[in-house]
């Protein structure tokens, strides 16, 4: 009872600071609105061609029906979130014809928002802070813009020489340079063509997975990009930056860029993938099971990655990160977030500004709202410098940090929120401000660490930034400092040990009420510790399952509350995230795994329910409403089979929303 109440006070003073700061957020957006509705529209630039085809604020310009030609050099002085030229109509083709258009280090040379058909080619844009700016989505006029076109450009810019929001796009034969290397093209299209476009000193960024893209002949800083969409069993050899999505047992080896990209590799949704002898930043977001080994992981940018890390792992579950050297300036050297059962093993990790390596947990918002506490991480065998904190962990649990060299931090080891977690056989040497830093944290354990030559062997922080609310102090409870036989190694211990065990006769006091009962008196050999590893084991099969309360639906588009005229009915499904397992239920019969996307067959007669459930890999489970359909096949109608999701992939499910659209559309039209 006693750790369950200390339980539920923690959890109040996590959620009572989050709250306070959703209603500070609340007050700031409704001012920021309340600011745009009265400004001008950021839709509207010093230049304009406007939605009937005029050409405002330019003599410049030659219009020759739907084509735009630039006959003279601009400059213009735009400030940052403004606008130098925007086009406003569809169907143009903006052609630069050489001509240079020049900025002063901010805003956006040319904009186009939510338009369709339009094409930028032959242009010099020149020391803007992004070049040319595409969205998908005008909010302003509530359109959707596709099959735009940016041909043949010349980019130099502050920071992004293409922002590309877009659909059915093409990007081609551009020359991108960016001031920063940290910056390039920050890609978010689909079913686009990305080809012959040259990178100077920054490169691709993407954020979330895209699909359907087609890359080609694409360089960065002289060496190919490599962009991979659900490929499997290839290996990829000297490129100069990559990129895989929902990729499975491929090999990246030897990337060496010559500058430090924003995201040397990223890998989301990718699994039993190996990273060996590459150079540069690495983050994996949704994979699993991957193998980071033999690299040297660094970051010298300020925006490193998702979590500004040398390297991340966010929402990825068993990868296993090895013999690596791993270094960050301004940043964390190494980040696990919202990840479980991961490894982090023999790695020399060092960092200055932020933790060497942090565990945390987070608010993840996709389609859905989920909350990861991260658990089973295993930290062990590294040397690790910092700065600031060491190890750091935030709302994480049964973490095991075990037999590292923690030395020369501010702060060694550093709980904030998290609970139940290991410290043992640790050398914790040369702390400038404390060994161990604990807030808010309950039922750790700490035992067979030598504590050497820190300015303060353990603190507790007892006060709390919610004062204002209710008492400002608060104990962590349940942390102990010795196995009940054997404690730590303190060089500030002073009592005796007259039987010669090892152990001292009086305990240590380690900070007010921690005590280590039985502190030893000679250093430990930490080489002596042992670990037993949780096993990772995300796929199982639901028995009786129950609907999802964790806001896990699925959503079923077909079958529909109608009755159909034919035995054989198209399954079709939005998956909310990558799913382990797959299966419905008809009409409380046994279950049936599916892949994705498939054909019920066979159905007889009359009234019929149907529920579809999954796993995620981090064993939530995911269910639907159950869906109610009738069967009377008297007169039957032709169906347009739907095509299957592609093998291996059930997270396509989730990125085809519009081809399920379209079919659902298709299928009404049939039944009709």
């Amino acid at each position: 009872m006693r750790k369950l109440e200390a339980s539920n006070r923690a959890e109040a003073i996590k959620a009572t600071p989050i709250v306070c700061f959703c209603l500070i957020l609340l007050i700031a957006l409704f001012f920021s609105i309340v600011h745009v509705d009265a400004a001008t529209s950021p839709f509207e630039g010093d230049i304009r061609i406007t939605p009937d085809g005029s050409v405002e604020g330019t003599d410049n310009i030659n219009r020759d029906n739907n084509v735009y030609t630039l006959v003279g050099d601009l400059s213009g002085a735009v400030e940052n979130g403004q606008t130098f030229i925007s086009i406003e109509k569809d169907n143009v083709i903006f052609d630069g014809a050489g001509k240079t258009i020049r900025g002063s280090g901010t805003g956006v040379a040319i904009a186009v928002y939510g338009r369709k058909e339009v094409t930028i080619k032959n242009t010099r844009i020149v020391n803007f802070g992004t070049g040319i700016e595409l969205r998908a989505f005008d909010s302003n006029f509530n359109v959707t813009g596709t099959s735009n076109r940016i041909i043949d450009n010349y980019l130099e810019t502050a920071y992004w020489g293409i922002d590309l929001n877009t659909n059915n796009g093409v990007v081609s034969g551009n020359k991108i340079v960016s001031a920063k290397s940290y910056y390039g093209v920050n890609f978010h299209a689909n079913n686009t063509v990305f080809s012959n476009n040259e990178f100077v000193k920054g490169g691709l960024v993407i954020f979330e997975p895209c699909y359907q893209n087609l890359f080609y002949g694409n360089t960065v800083n002289g060496k190919p990009l490599v962009y991979l969409e659900r490929q499997a069993n290839q290996a990829i050899d000297g490129a100069g930056q990559v990129v895989l999505i929902d990729c499975n047992n491929m090999v990246v080896r030897n990337v060496p860029p010559t500058v430090g990209l924003r995201m040397t590799i990223t890998v989301l949704g990718t699994s039993n993938t190996q990273i060996t002898n590459c150079i540069g930043n690495i983050a994996l977001k949704n994979s699993n099971s991957n193998i980071i080994v033999n690299n040297e992981i660094r970051t010298d940018s300020p925006i490193a990655s998702f979590q500004d890390s040398a390297i991340e792992l966010t929402l990825s579950h068993n990868n296993t990160v090895a013999n690596n050297s791993i270094t960050a300036t301004k940043g964390y050297g190494i980040s696990v977030v919202a990840s479980v059962y991961n490894k982090i093993r023999g790695n020399d990790i060092s960092a200055t500004g932020y933790a060497a390596v942090k565990i945390e947990a987070v608010q993840y918002t996709s389609s859905i709202s989920q909350q990861v506490i991260p658990e089973h991480n295993y930290v062990y065998e590294n040397n690790i410098t910092c700065t600031e904190s060491g190890i750091s962990l935030r709302t994480a649990r049964n973490t095991v940090i075990f037999k590292n060299s923690i030395y020369n931090c501010k702060d060694a080891i550093m709980l904030s929120g998290s609970h139940e977690n290991q410290f043992l056989g640790n050398n914790i040497t040369g702390s400038t401000q404390y060994g161990i830093h604990i807030g808010v944290a309950n039922d750790n354990a700490f035992y067979h660490n030598n504590f050497l030559n820190n300015a303060i062997q353990a603190y507790e922080n007892h006060r709390v930034y919610w004062w204002y609310v209710q008492n400002d102090t608060y104990y962590s409870e349940g942390n102990t400092f010795d196995n009940g036989k054997e404690g730590n190694y303190w060089d500030s211990y002073y009592g005796s040990d007259t039987n010669g065990d090892g152990i001292g006769e009086t305990p240590y006091t380690v900070y007010e009420n921690f005590t280590d009962r039985y502190p030893l008196t000679t250093p430990f050999d930490i080489h002596a510790v042992n670990v037993d590893f949780a096993e990772w084991n995300p796929q199982s099969l639901p028995g009786q399952p129950e609907p999802s309360d964790d806001g896990l639906h699925i959503i079923i588009l077909s079958p529909e509350n109608v009755t159909y005229s034919t035995t054989e009915i198209p399954l079709n499904l939005i998956v909310p995230q990558t799913m382990s397992w797959l299966g419905y239920r008809l009409d409380s019969q046994t279950y049936v795994t599916i892949s994705g996307n498939t054909t019920l067959t066979g159905l007889p007669q009359g009234a019929h329910s149907l529920t579809v459930y999954g796993n995620t890999a981090e064993g939530a489970l995911a269910s639907s409403e159950t869906a109610w359909f009738s069967v009377n096949a008297v007169q039957p109608l032709p169906i347009v089979p739907v095509a299957a999701v592609s093998a291996g992939s059930i997270a396509a499910v989730t990125a085809t929303g519009l081809v399920l659209t379209r079919r659902k559309r298709r299928r009404e039209a049939q039944q009709t």
